[in-house]
């Protein structure tokens, strides 16, 4: 039930966003000023509030194995939304989006609570170990593929991910969350509950502009295209059969599996939109992705999680 009320409380924000954009209510270009305090406040902020709040030198040296996973998991679903690009002939902005899209899942607003609830707070510490990876992964190579896309000189984006792109504010707030925990240093109170409240902001933001970005939907419910139906399959059954796969290659068993399993089956990661709404890059397309697979995964997760409650002993 807490999936289902999640997912529910992500179409309630997503719904705010949509008025406020549709009959114009808030100032013009709200969206992108919200998009602005998102990537370069409130997520760098949320990368170092939650890297230090989870983790210590230990959790991260014992998970090394979970950790090597999680990162050959969004390799190889990177390498494949690649190949499935090409052969779906995409191009610009939209080839850019898809491949994040297929590549990152929403782990944490929809994730940690599902976890929680089916495998109680000793699993978190599996999740957080899967997040933490697509945390770094998504904020460096991610962010700096969309960013790149936004190049309006074809040189400039031909030449590919620059590191300007990749040390973006995203990725230093992971960078700086990991020095911390490895140097176990915890910052002063006052430091911390600023850095908690800016964090905070992020997952409500997002939802707005997300909400916002889908008024594209009032022209009318658009065709799923090839494209976006591949996006589905990627996220539902490809992404937990590539994990499979791979805990079955490193022996992992018992709590880690079922939670990796289980976090592999999440909804698209939010996050592409705002990074699409910020750099102008297939905004509404990559709203419509995170609203579309959201949507399905009310129906998704309760059925593996019921797959997961049968078949783990």
């Amino acid at each position: 039930m807490s999936g289902l009320i999640s997912v529910g409380i992500i179409f309630i924000i997503f719904a705010v966003g949509f008025v406020l954009e549709l009959r114009g209510i808030w100032p013009l270009r709200t969206p992108e000023a919200l998009s602005f305090v998102v990537v370069k406040l409130a997520a760098p902020c949320l990368a170092v509030t939650s890297i230090t709040a989870r983790f210590s030198r230990e959790l991260l040296r014992d998970s090394l194995v979970l950790l090597l996973i999680a990162a050959l998991h969004i390799l190889a679903q990177f390498l494949l939304s690649k190949a499935l690009s090409r052969g779906l002939r995409l191009v610009a902005g939209r080839k850019t989006i898809f491949e994040v899209t297929f590549t990152f899942s929403n782990v944490i607003f929809i994730g940690l609570p599902i976890n929680q609830i089916v495998f109680g707070d000793e699993g978190v510490s599996f999740l957080f170990a899967y997040y933490i990876v697509i945390l770094a992964a998504f904020w460096s190579f991610g962010a700096a593929q969309i960013a790149s896309a936004a190049s309006a000189d074809a040189a400039d984006a031909r030449s590919g991910v620059s590191p300007a792109n990749i040390f973006n504010p995203g990725f230093i707030g992971v960078v700086v969350g990991a020095v911390l925990v490895q140097i176990g240093v915890k910052p002063p109170v006052v430091f911390d509950t600023a850095l908690g409240y800016l964090a905070d902001l992020t997952v409500p933001l997002s939802l707005l502009v997300i909400g916002a970005n889908l008024t594209v939907l009032a022209r009318g419910i658009p065709r799923v295209s090839p494209d976006e139906i591949v996006i589905l399959l990627g996220k539902f059954i490809i992404s937990p059969l590539l994990m499979i796969g791979l805990l079955c290659a490193f022996g992992v068993r018992d709590l880690p599996f079922w939670v990796f399993l289980l976090s592999s089956t999440m909804p698209c990661h939010m996050q592409t939109s705002i990074l699409a709404s910020h750099y102008g890059v297939e905004a509404a397309y990559a709203s419509g992705l995170v609203g579309l697979s959201t949507l399905i995964g009310i129906v998704t997760i309760p059925v593996c999680v019921a797959l997961i409650r049968l078949f783990w002993v």
